[in-house]
C-alpha cells in the first residue's frame, strides 16, 4: 500500500509539473485539460492525504520524498527546456517561502509523531 500511495505522489507529481511546463506535447490534445489537472492532483491528494496502512512516521516519510520530488521537479524541469505557465522556477521567492513553509509543517508533524510514540511507549 505504501508503495502505491507513494507512485502516486510521484506520478501526479510529474504529471502536473509536465502539465505546467511542457504545454506544447501533444498528448495533452488527447483529453480535455480539465482531466489531466484533476487526475493529477487526486493522485497528489491519494499520496499525502490518505491514511498510512504501517504507521505515521511512513506516511511522513512519503510527504517528504513527494514534496522533494515536487521541488527537485521544479528545479530540474527548465534544464530540459520547459518553461512554467504559471511562473515556478528557481528565483521566485515565494517558492522559496512556500518550500520553508512546508519543511517547519513536516518538520512539527515529524515532532507529534515522535511525542506520540514516546507517549505510547510510556503507558
Amino acid at each position: 500500500m505504501n508503495a502505491i500511495k507513494l507512485l502516486s505522489g510521484i506520478l501526479g507529481a510529474t504529471l502536473l509539473m509536465c502539465f505546467d511546463f511542457f504545454k506544447v506535447w501533444e498528448i495533452w490534445g488527447f483529453l480535455p485539460n480539465w482531466v489531466w489537472i484533476v487526475v493529477g492532483i487526486g493522485l497528489l491528494m491519494f499520496s499525502v492525504f490518505s491514511p498510512a496502512s504501517n504507521g505515521k512516521m511512513v506516511h511522513f516519510y512519503i510527504e517528504v520524498v513527494v514534496m522533494t520530488y515536487l521541488v527537485a521537479l521544479i528545479l530540474v524541469l527548465p534544464l530540459f527546456g520547459g518553461v512554467s505557465s504559471v511562473g515556478f522556477n528557481a528565483n521566485e521567492p515565494f517558492l522559496w517561502i512556500a518550500v520553508l513553509l512546508t519543511i517547519w509543517q513536516l518538520n512539527s508533524y515529524r515532532k507529534r509523531i515522535v511525542k506520540q510514540q514516546k507517549d505510547g511507549q510510556k503507558a
